[in-house]
Formats: C-alpha cells, structure tokens, sequence
C-alpha cells in the first residue's frame, strides 16, 4: 500500500503537472471507486469544469483543491495510481476514473485491485482537531481525516508532541505505529525501517520506550520518510509515480524484506515475524 513518501511523490508530480488544468469531463467506469458524491453521475456532474488550484496531501490521500474552495480526495490503497497521460496514448483497461482534461491530457485513476475510493468536498476543516462522528459522516474534507493523528513531517511534530502521544499507551511500539489515528502516513515499510534506525525492538510496549528512545525514533521516521520522498518512493508491485515510473526507494531499505540477510549495521540475519497479521522485519541482535 503507497504510505506517507509514495502519495507525497504523486501529489508533487501532479502539482508541478496539472496544476491550473480545467476538468472538461469524467469517466468512471468502477462505481464504487466514489466515496462522495453519490450517485457517481452526480460527481461526474459535478467535478466537470472545474479547475485545480493545487495539489498536495493529507496522510496517505492526494488532495486536489479545486478554484471553487472544493477539494478532491484521492485514496490510493492498495494498489491505487494517478497517471497523467498525453494525448494519444493508449487506453489503460484498469483506469476506473478518467478525468479529461482541457488541454488534451488525461488524468487516469488506475487501481488494479480496486480499493481505492475518490471523494469530492466542500473546502474546510483541514487545520482543525476533528472528531470521529465527523469522520463517519463527512460534509467538509476536514472532516474525512478527523480521527487522523499528526502530520510527522509537519513543523509542529515536535519530539515533545511526539512524547506526549506515547502517555498511558501500553500498545506495542509497531501497531502504534501504523495507527493512522496515533500518526498520519506511515505503513509497514517505514514503521519497519524507523524501528531498526532507532534501534527498538517492533514487539516493544509504547510505554516502555525512555525519552532518550522516543526522542530516536521521532528522528527516525522524519529521516525514513524524508528518504523515501527523495527517492521517489518504494515500489514493489503496482505503486508508480504520477508518470507512470516507479521508485527506487527500495533498493534502499534496510530490514524492509530482507529477511536472512545481513543487517547493515552488525552482519547478523534480518528476521521476519508476523505481527498483527503485517509481516515485520528487524534484527534481533540491533533491536533488543
């Protein structure tokens, strides 16, 4: 599933691409691909004219902002992509959604598998502490990540906010992790590579990490996530950036799939193990 690095890379490919692109049409040819509004040819109806102002993202979505105030949210789960495609190419038979640009261009929501879900919103919301009747029944897009937790690349996640999300937790440090309402945008590759950066073992409780540990692991993920965006994102299967190329994040991660290998840091074998039904990676010699 794209995480944090993946969807910021094809919200910066689409703000540098699209940006200032009027939608002439839509397509859609999945319908439960659209979340809001519904029927889908209520949100064809509606999305039709209107002109991106911007684009950037919001935990693991792609927020388009329209001139309007109105915002798109894109959510590309499992295998999720946003493609912008030239005139003339050919068609993809796993686009769900084509949004047909003035210009001539396409902008192709392509999901294989189809989990991904498409939203359009009234503006608003997104600077404030939500709640999670809010989320369950979304007016504004603010509302749609009201039980999302904090932004960890954001300036205001500092390591004291960090430090104060990890009070009476007793959870184990791994499923915190990948808790979208504890922390917005991480997944499995990048809790898997924080942990080992910091030196902390994924079956830890929250509340036995020390400040000293805590204060670690802040600057680990802000330094794996911050790595993945550089390098595009990791690709494994369907996750490719908005043209059309994979990541080469993956060639970098240090316990992410390497099991039996040796650690980078001591030599000894990477190990797997299942947890909370995620397959995790670590070195039971660097992370005690």
């Amino acid at each position: 599933m794209p995480e944090l690095p993946e969807v910021e890379t094809v919200a910066r490919d689409l703000q540098r691409w699209i940006r200032g692109a009027t939608i002439r049409d839509a397509t859609v040819s999945w319908d439960r691909t659209i979340r809001h509004p519904l029927p889908p040819e209520r949100f064809v109806a509606e999305i039709r004219g209107a002109t991106v102002r911007r684009i950037d993202r919001r935990a693991k979505s792609v927020l388009v902002h329209l001139t309007d105030g109105r915002v798109m949210t894109v959510a590309l789960r499992m295998t999720g992509a946003l493609i912008v495609a030239e005139p003339g190419v050919a068609a993809d038979p796993f686009a769900r959604v084509i949004f047909s640009l003035a210009d001539g261009r396409e902008l192709r929501y392509r999901d294989v598998r189809k989990f991904g879900r498409i939203g359009l919103w009234e503006g608003g919301g997104l600077r404030r502490s939500g709640t999670k009747a809010a989320a369950k029944a979304p007016g504004r897009v603010g509302d749609v990540f009201a039980a999302h937790g904090p932004e960890p690349l954001s300036r205001s996640f500092t390591v004291a906010r960090f430090a104060e999300r990890f009070r009476r937790r007793t959870k184990r440090i791994k499923p915190l992790l990948l808790d979208q309402s504890f922390i917005a945008g991480v997944g499995n590759i990048y809790a898997d590579e924080a942990l080992w950066r910091a030196r902390i073992h994924p079956l830890r409780a929250a509340d036995s990490l020390s400040e000293d540990e805590i204060r670690r692991l802040h600057r680990s993920i802000r330094t794996v996530l911050r790595q993945g965006i550089a390098d595009r994102g990791a690709s494994f299967s369907d996750y490719v950036g908005a043209d059309g190329q994979p990541g080469s994040a993956a060639e970098k991660l240090k316990v992410y799939r390497r099991t039996d290998q040796p650690c980078y840091r001591c030599g000894r074998p990477i190990r797997r193990m299942v947890l909370d039904t995620r397959a995790t990676h670590f070195c039971e010699h660097c992370q005690k």
